[in-house]
């Protein structure tokens, strides 16, 4: 029996592209790559969520209410990008596993010049509500949320540029500087309170978003060819669809609370959304890692069931990264709130409830695979049940329970269900999609 070195096994199920025949063994330079990219957001995972912590130290639950308002918005606004970006995720690695290298430089090129376009709108869609705001954390955080979104909307489009292992090798690095920088949070918060909250906001994504565009993959300039940009469309639309309503879906929890109460209800909620975004960042960048590798794969002929292996192997190593830290936090959070955060006391069940749903939400990476081989009825029933729990079990448990405990606990429930939901369509999927249906 053949013995395989850790980083090899590892390249195996995190889907590791082939360069030669497709039953070529594993290089361990995929591995490696692999280790080092988990490692760098596990990283920016606890650098976040320290950072974040403590700033609640020195912000009164109103402000951060505002703020937590204006991150709902800004995911809403993401709505100006259509599905343009979304094709380029899944065509662009597509064209370079099929080796055609012109047709991805003027994908890259046309989606810089619709994602451009975007970055207008987004900008503009804050910076206009800022002229008339009336409170201080309003006027200063709009027009730092204006530069946040920016700044994310291009940092999203160059992410999904990197590909090979080089490039992950880079985008390894840009997570261990945005870790390092989400440290200096409570440095500013301290001495400037919410106007830090908004500096230091704005200075880390610029400089990461600079960094992320210097070391770009493809060096292409905006290009706008219709042509082109009507087929990611056509690709991107059933994609960004999907995602965009799991962007809306996210924000249900801080809607309900807005109906149920105020801003300031919102700002209380604020340690469990720092929570399920800390929890959130393994399976995100594990998303981001594995799917343009399913679809590179999909241009080189593999089969469905390989790309499920994948998948589910990525969900499992979310899982196995965030369950450690959700024990440790449920039993650590009463005493490390009372003792530090006074004023945010009446978040506890709500933290302990979204410790949970941050690890089920692990199982997202699954749904990637869907996209990647376009299984439209499957991702449509996917999205659908997401919405549906989501909105229903927190809406009903906020009724019965104290708002903020309900509606993190039907969030928890909501995630068993969408991933449990995710596995079976997965498996199903894998078995009933020949391999060049896939690939159209």
């Amino acid at each position: 029996m053949t013995t395989w070195p850790l980083s090899t096994w590892v390249a195996q199920w995190a889907g590791g592209a082939p360069k030669a025949p497709a039953m070529a063994r594993p290089g361990a330079r995929d591995g490696q790559v692999f280790v080092s990219f988990t490692l760098a957001v596990v990283l920016l995972q606890a650098a976040s969520f320290l950072g974040n912590a403590l700033a609640f130290r020195w912000i009164d639950p109103a402000s951060m209410g505002v703020w937590h308002t204006l991150l709902v918005a800004s995911s809403y606004l993401s709505v100006a990008r259509v599905g343009v970006i979304n094709g380029m995720g899944r065509e662009l690695p597509f064209a370079l596993g099929s080796g055609d290298l012109p047709r991805a430089r003027l994908i890259a090129a046309t989606a810089l010049a619709f994602n451009t376009l975007s970055c207008v709108v987004v900008g503009a869609a804050l910076l206009v509500p800022a002229a008339r705001a009336s409170s201080g954390a309003w006027r200063l955080g709009l027009p730092a949320m204006a530069v946040v979104s920016v700044a994310n909307l291009h940092l999203a489009y160059l992410q999904a540029t990197f590909r090979s292992d080089s490039d992950f090798t880079r985008l390894a690095r840009v997570h261990f500087l945005q870790a390092a920088l989400a440290l200096l949070m409570p440095v500013a918060v301290h001495a400037l309170g919410f106007r830090g909250l908004c500096l230091h906001a704005v200075a880390q994504s610029l400089v990461v978003t600079a960094l992320a565009h210097a070391w770009r993959p493809l060096r292409v300039s905006p290009r706008f060819e219709p042509r082109v940009a009507l087929q990611l469309l056509v690709t991107g639309l059933p994609l960004f669809a999907a995602s965009y309503l799991q962007v809306v879906a996210a924000g249900f929890d801080r809607l309900i609370l807005l109906r149920r109460g105020d801003v300031e209800t919102v700002g209380y909620y604020a340690p469990a959304v720092a929570v399920l975004a800390a929890l959130g960042v393994v399976p995100g960048a594990v998303t981001t890692y594995v799917y343009p590798r399913m679809s590179y794969a999909l241009g080189q002929g593999r089969n469905p069931a390989a790309l499920a292996r994948m998948a589910l192997a990525a969900a499992a190593a979310s899982v196995a990264v965030s369950v450690p830290i959700a024990v440790l936090g449920w039993f650590a959070a009463p005493a490390t709130i009372e003792r530090f955060f006074p004023r945010y006391v009446a978040s506890i069940p709500a933290v302990r409830w979204s410790l949970v749903a941050g690890v089920l939400w692990s199982f997202t990476p699954i749904a990637a695979f869907l996209s990647s081989l376009k299984a439209w009825r499957s991702l449509a029933l996917y999205i659908a049940v997401l919405l549906v729990t989501r909105w229903t079990f927190p809406s009903v448990l906020a009724g019965l329970d104290d708002p903020l405990a309900g509606v993190a606990r039907g969030n928890a429930y909501a995630a068993f269900v969408v991933g449990a939901l995710s596995v079976f369509l997965a498996l199903r999927a894998a078995r009933g999609l020949p391999a060049k249906g896939a690939a159209a």
